[in-house]
């Protein structure tokens, strides 16, 4: 997985074993995103609430590794099934959190999907880290889920 920071964008790119279907798919269905956004220990989604088209609203919320719960929620931008995603996204953890953008691009080849996932808008530099080391724990997770290896 590459890493691209700036003051106020994350970029990951990583490459996944899997169609860009099959990714695109995990990003948005109800029903996958909640068996793969997280861990034993850590942080997990375990409701997703998704109206998926441009203008349609999502939410997803779970529970805190320190047993309390969360939620992050926003409005689809761009929803080109299976090569891009943009949304809002609206977390209730930190006081005064940022309302940033995250968009997923999706491009396949020879069965494989390299994904880019670049969030912006962040104005504040601790939230872009915890952020970015977020998205470090999410997508190893997203990619065994795809490629079905155990984590």
């Amino acid at each position: 997985m590459s890493t691209t920071a700036d003051t106020s964008t994350i970029v990951k790119e990583i490459t996944i074993h899997a169609p860009a279907a099959k990714v695109f798919a995990a990003l948005t269905d109800p029903a996958q995103l909640p068996q793969w956004w997280g861990a034993e220990g850590a942080y997990h989604v375990d409701r997703m609430i998704s109206d998926l088209r441009v203008g349609g609203r999502w939410r997803s919320e779970g529970i805190s590794a320190d047993g309390g719960t969360f939620s992050v929620e926003g409005i689809y931008r761009v929803v080109e099934p299976p090569h891009a995603l943009e949304m809002t996204w609206t977390h209730d953890w930190e006081e005064h959190a940022d309302e940033t953008v995250v968009r997923y691009d999706l491009a396949e080849r020879d069965g494989s999907t390299h994904l880019r996932v670049t969030h912006s808008g962040f104005t504040n530099a601790a939230s872009r880290e915890a952020h970015s080391s977020g998205w470090d724990q999410v997508l190893p997770w997203m990619v065994a889920y795809v490629t079905n290896a155990q984590r």
